[in-house]
């Protein structure tokens, strides 16, 4: 499924330069990282509060900087919409040693729901998004039709190996968030004037279905 248009990944893609000139807080790495194989192990925890329809997912992810330049990310999660591709994304700051961090229930705005802009102050900008072929870069960040697509039970594995992408350098301070919440249950992101989730559309326009953008797990090194 691909209801990403032009439009839509420009307004996706000017989002990551803006939040990726945020304000950072340095923090912790991981102690002794391998000379030769930098590796982070982070959770994905809920972004959502409880009471909003499919939040209860949960996951973990690794981000390993290989020699060469190389970036393997994995990522397993529980809990997700069934049969459906999740957007995923690296999001930070590039630079030295600085670190975002992730949202929670609790920067859930009005409509009670914490939506892509209310986590970009949080988890920067988009580095490199976690396509499963094809281009990696910002401009894919809808692409959902190149994203893993969760199973039958909602579980979602993905593994894949970069050359040469934003974020090889930031691997211990990148956060890793995972999008997509089919609210109605329905199969499908689109919108539903009759349910008072899925009626909405995305914070990165009107034509964009909440459902298909709203970040559903986050973690990275902050957290």
């Amino acid at each position: 499924m691909k209801i990403a248009t032009r439009t839509a990944a420009a307004t996706l893609v000017s989002l990551a330069l803006v939040a990726g000139g945020a304000s950072a807080a340095h923090a912790g790495h991981d102690a002794n990282p391998s000379e030769k194989v930098a590796s982070y192990g982070y959770a994905l925890n809920a972004v959502q509060p409880a009471d909003v329809p499919g939040s209860g997912a949960s996951g973990k992810t690794r981000v390993k900087a290989l020699p060469n330049g190389k970036l393997q990310v994995t990522v397993e999660a529980w809990g997700l919409s069934p049969n459906l591709p999740h957007a995923m994304h690296l999001h930070g700051v590039p630079g030295a040693a600085t670190d975002m961090g992730c949202p929670g229930p609790a920067q859930a705005g009005d409509d009670g729901v914490v939506t892509v802009l209310d986590g970009a102050p949080f988890y920067g900008g988009i580095l490199t998004s976690l396509t499963s072929t094809g281009d990696v870069s910002p401009a894919s960040a809808l692409a959902l039709d190149r994203f893993a697509v969760a199973d039958e039970s909602g579980y979602l594995h993905y593994e894949r190996t970069f050359t040469d992408v934003p974020g090889y350098t930031d691997a211990g301070t990148v956060q890793v968030v995972v999008h997509g919440i089919d609210f109605d249950r329905n199969g499908m992101y689109a919108f539903n004037p009759e349910d008072p989730f899925a009626s909405r559309s995305s914070s990165l326009g009107a034509a964009i279905p909440l459902e298909a953008t709203v970040p559903v797990l986050c973690g990275g090194i902050a957290n």
